[in-house]
């Protein structure tokens, strides 16, 4: 979805966006033909609650020409996929499926049950088509991620250390243990990867983060006295990367030590000259 723009796809970028966030999107083509049966065929009732909201949000959400004229007013390309949401979608599907169940004689319910069920196993995608694969920990995330922040743990001396990663590891670890905090947030480094433009009080504010997301991203060398600045302005201690990353080296060479290792990534670390005070929010009152 961080991908896709309304500057680039215009008036096609609706359907992208159904490709994109829903696939094939024949449950959204179920609820279309749902709504049109109810609006044809459907009772008053039927028409209020299914038909008629349907036809307000083809003439909203899923007009092309919506997301073209709202995109000029403010950006809505990391957000618009969300507004598919409000579409009842199963709600419609269901009680359509059961309407037709309800009133074929008993003879006929077993042929439209199976033929409704087939539409239904066709139209999405089997959660295990590929086999059942059994989660590594009861947390559902990699055992690496509870390595690294293990590693992070034992290396630092405060309650809440600033740490960058590599981005799988950055989302990933922000789900495990929010006490490790990030030097980048995720808009921030989407922004690096896919080299949005960024206005100037933009850049501004996030000229230390850029910094450090171009050299562990982008494998940038720059001066040494420029990285650690970025470093210390943004309170960053810890950074983990691939062993296989080019710029370990430098990182290396600008201070950084490695302190410990896990499957495939490397944990280095930043003893900071001065660490800034940062002061959270306790909750461990209510936690207990």
């Amino acid at each position: 979805m961080q991908t896709l723009t309304v500057q680039s796809e215009g008036f096609l970028y609706v359907l992208k966006c159904i490709q994109y966030y829903c696939g094939s999107g024949l449950y959204l083509a179920l609820w279309a033909a749902a709504a049109i049966f109810f609006l044809v065929k459907g009772k008053d009732r039927e028409r209020r609650i299914f038909a008629f909201p349907a036809l307000m949000l083809l003439i909203t959400i899923f007009n092309p020409v919506v997301p073209v004229v709202v995109n000029h007013i403010f950006d809505i390309n990391k957000e618009y996929y969300r507004f598919f949401w409000i579409a009842p979608v199963i709600v419609t599907v269901a009680y359509l499926a059961v309407e037709f169940l309800y009133k074929k004689n008993s003879a006929a319910r077993i042929p439209v049950f199976i033929g409704i069920t087939l539409i239904f196993i066709g139209a999405g995608t089997y959660v295990y088509a590929d086999g059942y694969i059994p989660a590594e920990n009861y947390y559902k995330i990699p055992n690496e991620v509870i390595a690294v922040s293990q590693v992070i743990r034992d290396n630092s001396e405060v309650e809440y250390p600033v740490a960058l990663c590599d981005f799988n590891m950055q989302m990933e670890l922000r789900q495990y243990d929010a006490s490790i905090l990030l030097a980048a947030d995720r808009t921030q480094y989407l922004a690096i990867i896919n080299g949005e433009e960024q206005d100037d009080q933009v850049k501004e504010q996030n000229i230390y983060v850029n910094r450090l997301l171009n050299v562990i991203t982008k494998n940038v060398a720059i001066p040494e006295e420029n990285f650690l600045e970025a470093m210390q302005k943004t309170n960053t201690e810890f950074i983990v990367l691939s062993k296989e990353s080019p710029i370990i080296d430098y990182l290396k060479d600008t201070g950084l030590k490695e302190v410990g290792s896990t499957g495939v990534r490397t944990v280095l670390h930043y003893d900071l000259p001065e660490r800034q005070k940062m002061e959270l929010a306790d909750y461990k009152a209510f936690w207990n």
